[in-house]
Order: C-alpha cells, then structure tokens, then sequence
C-alpha cells in the first residue's frame, strides 16, 4: 500500500496508538490458521483492553481455537469466520506475517476496516496493513502488545495478563530461544505482578493431556530418524497416524531438537492435502531461509511452510534444502 506506515523500534509511535484512541468503535481481532497460543493470547488481550474502553469487538479467523487453548480468558467469544459482517474501525492481526495464512480473511479485511493494524517481530513479514509495527528485537508479538496497552494507559486486569503471559510464554519457547532477552522477563514480571499465574498456565499448557495422549505420543515419537551425521532429525506423521488433539497440544518437532547432535529438527505433517513443515534449528542455520524456499517463513531457529506436494516428495525436497544449508553454514567444514 503506497499509504502504507512501518515503524520498527521496541516503543509504539503515535501512529500506531492513534487507531485506538478512540472511546469507541468496532475492532475486528483476526486471527490466521490454526491459532496457537503466540495469537490467541495477544488478540484476547488487546480486545478485552478495547472493550473496557468502550469498543465493541469481534474475535475470529479461518479455524476455530484448539480445546487445549480452552483455559485462556475470552476464548469462548473467537469464532471460525468464512465472511466478515459488517464495518469496523480498525482491524488488527497480530503475530502473522503473512496476509494468506488468513485464508482470504484479510482481503475482506481490508474493504471492511478503515485501518489494518499489522503487529509482528517477524523478521520476514510482509507489511500488508495500513500501519505496521514490526519490531524483530522482541523475542515475542506479546511483548508489543503489553507495551501497546502500556503506552494507552489501559489497566492489565488478571484475564489480559494472562492471556498475555501465555502469549509470551509460547512464543519464546518457554523462555528457551536464543532471541530473550532481559525485555522479555521485565514484561514476564510486570504481567504476573497483574495477576497471571506461571504455574497456572504451565499447568494447562503441559500437565493436562488426556489418558491416551502418551500412547500416541509414543507412536509419534517412534517415527523420529536422525540424519547418519546426527546432525538433522525428522519426524513423519501421515494423515491419520496421530489424532489432531495430541498434534494440537504438543510441539512435536521439539522432541528431534532435542537430540544432542542435531542442528535442524523437521516436522513433516501431512493434512488436508498438502504437508505442513516445521522447522526448528539451533543457530547454524537460518531456518527461515530453508521455510522461504518453499513460501514460508518465521524465525532464524523456528519456521514452517506448506508444500502442495506427496508427502514423500515434500519429505526429500526439504530435507535437501536442509542439507544444502548445512554445508553452507559457517563451520560446516569443521565438523
């Protein structure tokens, strides 16, 4: 958009601020397919703030929240959306870098809503809003949206930092990724001094699975291989080898990084047609360069793509990408 503001920096601009000045008005909260905890979270909070101020505020995107993201505050009210209804004062995507993961939704968006806000802190997003505020030096999109309501004076009642406080807690990896920073526990310590419960949300998050989870997380597990030189390991689920509710709760790809000697763990999960891909590294390689080959993206050590392609075939043309990476990484010559 030739109108278009970009503002980068860890405090919001008056340009960001000023679509939400208002007493009043209607804000739409989209979100983009399959919404984890990372959007969820930041939505929920941004629209409850919204809605204390006086807006009336419409949550939702392409798929429905998953159950194991049933505990945060609000949940009830995001809706699976295939058309939007209505105008609305602005509308806000958070932590989605690229417009078509909202399935067209942003393209209705953008005809109904008088301004679109595009908060993100990923590096390759594409700036598709009216305003953008992309901030790569936050570890998390939840970092922002706390300084956002920070800089509207909006209090942070217990339900915003909770959702908040998940937000961040995911999208950091548990505060393991190499991106946290002291940024990140300062928000951390302010949202809990709010009234979010860690152990409460670690609780939901990891402690709830139900009786046969492990079953099917062993089966899942069972299907890791790991690269003769140890250092990729992938894991392959089929249509209908694991139930969505255990692929849903579980950040599957984590296991493979987890082995010592791996440098780029792969998810290869086949779905509805296409393969969705997820990649996690541990600062060799730029993952999101080998997510960008194949349209995707994300972070330097997390991303993911979707391939239009047999999951065979999406198999052996990711994981040459990721060969290919790793010969070409900085010290490849040496191991």
């Amino acid at each position: 958009m030739s109108s278009a503001i970009t503002l980068t920096g860890p405090a919001p601009s008056e340009a960001v601020l000023t679509p939400f000045r208002s007493p009043g008005g209607h804000a739409l909260m989209l979100g983009h397919v399959h919404p984890d905890a990372d959007v969820l979270g930041t939505l929920l909070a941004l629209g409850e703030a919204l809605e204390a101020r006086g807006w009336r505020v419409t949550y939702g995107g392409p798929h429905p929240a998953p159950a194991a993201l049933a505990f945060l505050p609000g949940i009830e009210r995001y809706q699976q959306l295939h058309a939007l209804d209505g105008r609305f004062d602005v509308a806000v995507l958070t932590d989605c870098p690229n417009p078509e993961r909202t399935e067209g939704l942003i393209d209705q968006a953008r005809r109904a809503a008088a301004t679109v806000v595009n908060i993100d802190h990923h590096p390759d997003n594409r700036r598709y809003g009216d305003v953008n505020w992309i901030d790569v030096s936050a570890a998390a999109t939840g970092e922002l949206v706390y300084e956002l309501l920070v800089a509207l004076g909006a209090p942070l009642t217990p339900p915003i930092a909770t959702n908040l406080f998940t937000a961040l807690h995911t999208d950091t990896g548990s505060f393991r990724y190499s991106n946290v920073t002291p940024r990140t526990f300062r928000t951390a310590a302010a949202l809990v001094q709010a009234g979010a419960d860690p152990a409460f949300v670690s609780e939901w998050l990891y402690e709830r699975r139900a009786p046969d989870a492990l079953r099917w997380l062993g089966a899942a597990l069972g299907r890791v291989e790991v690269s003769d030189d140890g250092r990729v390991a992938w894991l392959i689920l089929p249509s209908g080898s694991v139930p969505e509710k255990v692929i849903e709760s579980e950040e599957l790809v984590n296991y493979p990084r987890s082995v010592a000697t791996v440098r780029v763990a792969c998810l290869f999960r086949e779905y509805l047609g296409q393969v969705k891909v997820s990649l996690r590294g541990k600062g060799d390689v730029d993952v999101q360069r080998i997510a960008a080959q194949f349209g995707g993206g994300g972070h330097p050590n997390a991303a993911g793509c979707t391939l239009a392609k047999p999951l065979a075939e999406a198999t052996r043309v990711v994981l040459a990408a990721v060969r290919a990476a790793l010969a070409a990484a900085p010290g490849a010559r040496t191991r």
